[in-house]
């Protein structure tokens, strides 16, 4: 198994939605994971490592064909079963796995961990009507935001160290720094401890692991 370090940063405002709004009392909070410090528990924000993985896939099925790789295209459970009935498996799927267990993911991807202090904050917002273009009525919400800057930092481990697949990867996380994240933010990644993922790579990946070593946006 191949293991390295991720770490994101925050470009604009960021929002990744919890679904426990009484805990921080707005319509939208950050998500948060109860820990425990000395004899007092409180909720910390973090990002679900399943929350990057389904980014990162939708990313990694957006930038496949055009490599070479082959995409469904499909993000949802439905769609890839859809698209795999007649047999056979596209590489995306291969790697990040197909509906009910027929194909395990080849990833593993741990939560991700605040680094910086971060002072959070709420904005409103208003939901627009598809039909009309206008505000909604009674739409107002409001969601809890960290802001530029902030860095998060966790794990990637694949289990196949299949270096066409670890290729395809790298096309992914390269691609998730110009598309979108949680509730359409923009964030940057960088690639760390990544001795084992160079040792299995291909020759023609090395430029563009290179280019994962250090921040897209400065």
């Amino acid at each position: 198994m191949i293991t390295f370090s991720v770490k994101i940063k925050t470009i604009g405002l960021m929002c990744v939605g919890w679904s426990h709004p009484s805990a921080a009392g707005c319509d939208i909070p950050f998500t948060r994971v109860l820990r425990k410090k000395g004899r007092e528990y409180s909720y910390e924000i973090y990002i679900p490592g399943s929350s990057f993985k389904g980014s990162l896939r939708s990313a990694t099925s957006r930038i496949a064909t055009p490599y070479g790789f082959k995409s469904c295209g499909e993000i949802s459970p439905e769609g890839i079963e859809r698209a795999h009935s007649s047999g056979g498996v596209c590489d995306v799927c291969e790697l990040f796995g197909y509906p009910k267990g027929s194909v395990p993911s080849k990833l593993l991807v741990s939560d991700f961990e605040p680094v910086n202090h971060m002072q959070m904050f709420e904005m409103t917002r208003v939901r627009i009507d598809d039909q009309s273009m206008k505000a909604a009525e009674g739409a107002l919400f409001t969601l809890e935001y960290v802001p530029p800057g902030s860095v998060f930092s966790g794990n990637i481990s694949v289990r196949e160290e299949n270096p066409r697949l670890l290729g395809l990867l790298l096309l992914g996380l390269a691609e998730l720094r110009i598309g979108r994240f949680g509730r359409a933010s923009i964030i940057d990644l960088m690639i760390e401890d990544e001795a084992p993922l160079r040792e299995k790579l291909e020759r023609d990946w090395l430029v563009l692991l290179e280019d994962l070593r250090r921040w897209l946006w400065e």
